[in-house]
């Protein structure tokens, strides 16, 4: 692993080390510093389809108690503490993410990446509803069949809200796959693939992926 980042150094990458991936306010502090001087002198791919983040995109300020609460209401449910100390130090970003459509032609597209609140209210609402509609389940019956309740964080990555730890899945209708242990790693490899300095914090070691009950039955 040495060598290897002494390689990568050679060509002038910025490496970001970041502090374990704990999902307390200090880790998502410290992500919130480095991604907007990240984001600074970073430009979306022209040749990949997908929204990506704009250069120059900067993070919300977070919620305080009062609007957290007010957040969870309009939701239906009280957040995992992960989620909470997340929207307590950043609320979505200050642009919304740019599709080029691999620089085909087509007019880009925007859309937030990032969900904030007020704003992304009804959207967030949506996204959860059409999972339940496209995987055959009522909010309704969640509890009583033992079933995880979803929150989207980042485009169609869902935090497991109902599961210890709040394993991330990569929710798209129907098409349903473990992605992430916690939302400190999904928000660390999101941002920063390939420049993470001490990326071995932040990868899944083998079987890792937990037991989660209907949704990867």
């Amino acid at each position: 692993m040495a060598a290897f980042n002494l390689f990568r150094k050679k060509d002038n990458i910025d490496w970001v080390t970041l502090p374990q991936p704990d999902d307390t306010v200090s880790f998502f502090e410290t992500v919130k510093k480095e991604s907007e001087i990240f984001w600074a002198d970073t430009s979306p791919n022209k040749g990949i389809y997908g929204f990506q983040i704009q250069q120059d995109s900067k993070w919300r300020q977070g919620l305080n108690d009062t609007e957290l609460q007010e957040f969870e209401n309009s939701i239906g449910f009280s957040f995992p503490t992960p989620l909470r100390n997340f929207y307590k130090t950043m609320n979505g970003l200050t642009k919304q993410g740019i599709n080029l459509y691999g620089n085909n032609g087509t007019q880009p597209a925007f859309r937030s990446v990032f969900y904030s609140y007020p704003d992304d209210l009804k959207l967030i609402q949506e996204q959860i509803e059409w999972i339940y509609e496209a995987t055959s389940v009522k909010k309704e019956d969640l509890e009583s069949l033992n079933v995880s309740r979803i929150f989207p964080v980042y485009g169609h990555r869902f935090m497991l809200v109902d599961i210890p730890g709040n394993p991330i899945l990569s929710m798209y209708g129907d098409d349903i796959i473990f992605y992430a242990e916690n939302l400190s790693k999904l928000l660390a490899n999101e941002i920063f693939s390939g420049v993470i300095y001490n990326v071995s914090d932040f990868e899944s070691p083998p079987n890792s992926q937990p037991e989660i009950k209907f949704w990867l039955d």
